[in-house]
């Protein structure tokens, strides 16, 4: 009996055409992040998973791997000391596990970027999958240093620079935990609750304001209060215990606008984002798509003083940025212009039995499919086009190839280097 064939939720596969459009959409990312100066790194799936949930992220939401652990376990020769083992969550937890093993050979401030999947033991649903893609830059500073306001700046410069080259309309909302703390602290919730405070406030846009109004009635009578400043019905009063974070935002925003060289109205202060990650100590950010806002935050980061708190005796202050490939992702491939990439990289199509015109193609820096089956050229010609390529080769007289474009059915005789350059546009 044949083994039945179906999808695991969750877990997404693209069609050939739609992924090469995912791949032109990470190109993209990528050419922004390292025009800022970003490089390039890839950290291990598997991490320990004390090192995982050592940040605040839920235990339940981490996909733990027991045979591996197993193995490792029993075997006389490990070092590694694994317990737990699991598939990475994120990708900023394992890179304060790269940075603090490896800091020795770093040079810092160290600016990273990091274009890989991660994996989260989510109920999966429309939009929200348990394996996607993370695209994350990072600037680390030295422990023996500051980290400058300048760094959360260029952070959100860059991510609005790789946004932008995508083509999408979107706004991106920056806040600061510390005038969030201080807000609360105006509103009289007690410090040992101000995290319950995080969560709701992090939460404000899942669920109706009555029931955020509730739960903050819970820890201070001025509740009402409260939300009307974060929502920007009342004036933030800057006092001591908001000066130094509103002064920061205002930085923030300030030299973002500096790096970009021009207006940033997409950019703008929002006092309801919060980030429910308990890492989190100054800058905060979400990104909302005007044309999909039900796709919720697909950009979104943060500042963090010691993220390596728990794997080193050095603090490494970080400030860092995501944007995240899965919903965003799924959605965008069913977009112009991504909609419309063809099913391969091929440029032409070179009919059977041509020889070897095909080499002598790619040698002149085409992407040439050979057909490599003796079957009518009419069949070949349906199979090509199906694909999405627009150009064959179907004859050949001495150094002259015939060239025909499917678009308007006509053939012309051309050299190879012609052909080349009517092809590459050179």
């Amino acid at each position: 009996m044949a083994t039945k064939i179906s999808p695991i939720s969750g877990f997404p596969e693209y069609l050939p055409a739609q992924q090469r459009a995912f791949d032109a959409i990470t190109a993209k990312i990528r050419h922004a992040y390292e025009s800022f100066g970003y490089t390039p790194l890839e950290t291990a799936a598997v991490e320990r998973t004390e090192v995982l949930v050592s940040k605040g992220i839920d235990a339940k939401e981490v996909y733990g791997l027991r045979r591996l652990a197993a193995i490792m376990g029993a075997n006389d020769d490990d070092t590694t000391g694994a317990k737990e083992l699991a598939l990475r969550f994120d990708l900023t937890v394992p890179t304060a596990r790269y940075v603090a093993q490896n800091y020795g050979q770093l040079v810092f401030p160290f600016r990273r970027h990091q274009i890989q999947p991660v994996w989260r033991g989510e109920r999966p649903q429309k939009g929200r999958y348990r394996q996607f893609h993370q695209c994350d830059i990072d600037y680390i500073a030295d422990g023996a240093g500051n980290l400058p306001l300048a760094a959360d700046a260029e952070i959100l410069a860059c991510a609005f620079t790789a946004l932008s080259s995508l083509g999408l309309n979107f706004t991106m909302r920056v806040n600061n935990r510390k005038l969030l703390n201080g807000l609360f602290a105006q509103a009289g919730i007690a410090e040992e609750n101000r995290t319950a405070a995080i969560k709701i406030i992090d939460d404000i846009e899942k669920q109706p304001t009555a029931v955020t109004l509730e739960k903050l009635q819970a820890l201070t009578p001025k509740a009402t209060e409260l939300l009307n400043v974060l929502s920007q019905k009342s004036p933030v009063v800057v006092d001591n215990d908001t000066r130094e974070g509103w002064e920061e935002l205002q930085s923030v925003l300030a030299n973002t606008q500096a790096f970009l060289g021009h207006d940033i109205q997409y950019i703008k202060a929002d006092y309801t984002i919060a980030r429910g990650l308990d890492y989190y100590t100054g800058t905060v950010v979400e990104t909302t798509l005007h044309d999909a806002p039900e796709l919720g935050s697909i950009c979104s980061g943060g500042r963090y003083e010691n993220l390596a708190e728990s794997l080193s005796d050095r603090a490494l202050p970080g400030v860092g940025i995501s944007i995240g490939l899965g919903r965003l992702g799924m959605w965008m491939v069913e977009q112009a212009p991504w909609q419309d990439y063809a099913a391969t990289p091929a440029q032409l199509y070179v009919a059977f039995g041509l020889g070897t015109v095909a080499s002598k193609l790619r040698a002149a820096g085409l992407n040439v499919e050979e057909g490599l089956e003796d079957k009518p050229l009419g069949k070949q010609m349906m199979t090509a086009e199906k694909r999405g390529l627009t150009h064959a080769v179907v004859g050949m007289e001495g150094d002259t190839l015939t060239l025909r474009t499917f678009a308007t059915r006509s053939d012309e005789h051309l050299t190879i280097s012609a052909l080349a350059k009517r092809l590459l546009g050179a």
